[in-house]
């Protein structure tokens, strides 16, 4: 059996993908698969039916993604994701991990972010069925409205922040599309999503009177805010999205059956910093389209292209 761990300290978008790409390691490997629930998942509210695989017992992780004291029952082995460092940025690079995909062996406890395409792009439909919810809000799902995703809170502290800028010329480009067009956005920090973005109304779940009851965010920030199924929803119905460098709306957006148009920051993680190289170093979605620090769009294939020629 392939193991993974859910940890209180993952935001939702870095739990799904390691709670996806394990699964899909697992059934590529034809082994069992199960999840050692030590905290909760933070979409349960809104993905009451998630599957978790096989039961997992006992183990015991003294600090979360890191080596465990004991292993699960049944485990043997433990298997962190392959890391190294990327010279461009001295930031640990996300790549594609050849061992687990070809080499994986049965009865291993995996860590590691996992975050790169090649895991999932021929897993849509199945990962879409997944991640199922409950929740289905279409107000904002109009040829007339772009969603904003603003990723706030603790991330203002990290290298991956958008300066309001990227979301200006975001709208820019999104204008020149559809004129009519109207911008909303979803967020979990409201205050600060005011400051960066004072064009657009907050929608969703920060919003609502009632709290949820679901400790969200990672760090030190508390959200503070309805179910962010509300948000998830929004997101994964909208036509029309501008991205943060953010998992959490990596997933409704890139599982939505409706084809939206998408701008997202070149680059993902390192827009900011990037002098060509992009972190992930497999983030760069086919159809969406990114938009670097002058304001210039490029498509996922103009991306690819660029990049495999660095």
């Amino acid at each position: 059996m392939i193991v993974t761990e859910i940890y209180r300290g993952a935001g939702l978008g870095n739990q799904i993908w390691n709670l996806v790409v394990s699964r899909i390691l697992a059934e590529r490997h034809g082994y069992e698969w199960g999840v050692k629930k030590s905290t909760p998942y933070k979409a349960r509210k809104f993905m009451p039916d998630f599957y978790y695989g096989k039961e997992v017992t006992g183990g015991h992780t003294p600090r979360e993604g890191q080596q465990p004291a004991t292993l699960p029952d049944g485990i043997v082995n433990y298997i962190r994701e392959r890391s190294d460092l990327m010279p461009e940025c001295g930031h640990t690079a996300i790549k594609f991990d050849d061992y687990l995909w070809n080499d994986l062996p049965d009865n291993s406890k995996l860590d590691g972010l996992f975050q790169c395409m090649r895991y999932i792009e021929d897993r849509r439909d199945d990962i879409r069925e997944w991640l199922k919810h409950n929740i289905n809000v279409t107000e904002y799902s109009s040829d007339d409205i772009c969603v904003i995703h603003f990723r706030g809170g603790e991330y203002l502290i990290t290298a991956s922040w958008l300066p309001p800028e990227f979301y200006e010329n975001a709208r820019d480009r999104m204008l020149e599309i559809n004129p009519n067009m109207k911008f909303v956005v979803v967020t979990d920090d409201p205050e600060n999503a005011n400051k960066f973005i004072p064009w657009a109304t907050v929608v969703g779940a920060t919003t609502l009177d009632e709290q949820e009851d679901i400790e969200q965010g990672t760090g030190f920030f508390k959200y503070k805010g309805g179910n962010i199924g509300v948000d998830w929803s929004i997101l994964h119905n909208a036509k029309n999205v501008i991205m943060s460098a953010s998992t959490f709306s990596f997933w409704p957006v890139w599982t939505s059956s409706v084809n939206p148009n998408v701008i997202a920051p070149k680059y993902w993680f390192d827009y900011k910093t990037s002098t060509g190289w992009w972190r992930g170093v497999d983030s760069i979605v086919n159809g969406w389209n990114y938009i670097d620090r002058s304001g210039k769009l490029f498509t996922s294939e103009q991306c690819k292209k660029e990049w495999n020629n660095v």
